[in-house]
């Protein structure tokens, strides 16, 4: 695959900073576990606790969880200060499309009941439908009208980020030759 540098546009900002969701709610879980815990030895009537310990664990847990904030999102943070990403040309190899079904969508159909009372005993699953590219043996999901105006031999461009290696975006090539 030929790989070219580009800069990110604002869609690939918005899903690098979508990414960093994670390294937020992970340690805030954290930290509120610890609040509940500070809650519990301040307020509670019989409970004994040491000032100095009590200070030095909510140090000791705000520490850790400044360690897991910047562990999940480093290369993110790189990406959007770097501002570039990687552009790799591929070839389609194969088109693969499935439906999958929403789950909790629908309800057990009973033979007897769902057919005198559908509406109560039997409702069909919502379907999802899914499309992938399949190139160079990994399998890429794709919106529905890329994978409508795509054929299989042709060339498209993936983007990616610099340092995360996050898939950004797939976009038909213009010029279809594969070298």
């Amino acid at each position: 695959m030929k790989s070219k540098s580009l800069n990110l546009t604002e869609t690939d900002r918005k899903e690098l900073i979508h990414m960093t969701k994670p390294g937020y709610l992970i340690p805030i879980l954290f930290i509120g576990i610890g609040a509940i815990i500070n809650l519990y030895f301040l307020l509670g009537r019989d409970v004994q606790y040491n000032p100095i310990i009590l200070l030095s664990s909510d140090i000791g847990f705000a520490t850790i969880c400044f360690v897991i904030f910047y562990l999940i999102n480093r290369k993110y943070y790189k990406d959007l200060k770097i501002g570039s990403k990687k552009v790799k040309t591929g070839k389609v190899s194969g088109k693969e499309d499935r439906t999958s079904f929403e789950a909790g969508s629908g309800t057990l159909h009973i033979p007897g009941l769902g057919d005198r009372f559908p509406k109560q005993w039997s409702q069909k699953m919502k379907p999802n439908y899914l499309v992938y590219f399949i190139i160079n043996n990994y399998r890429y999901k794709v919106n529905k009208t890329l994978y409508d105006k795509t054929n299989i031999g042709d060339l498209v461009e993936m983007h990616f980020s610099e340092f995360s290696n996050t898939l950004l975006s797939i976009k038909k090539s213009r010029n279809n030759v594969y070298k």
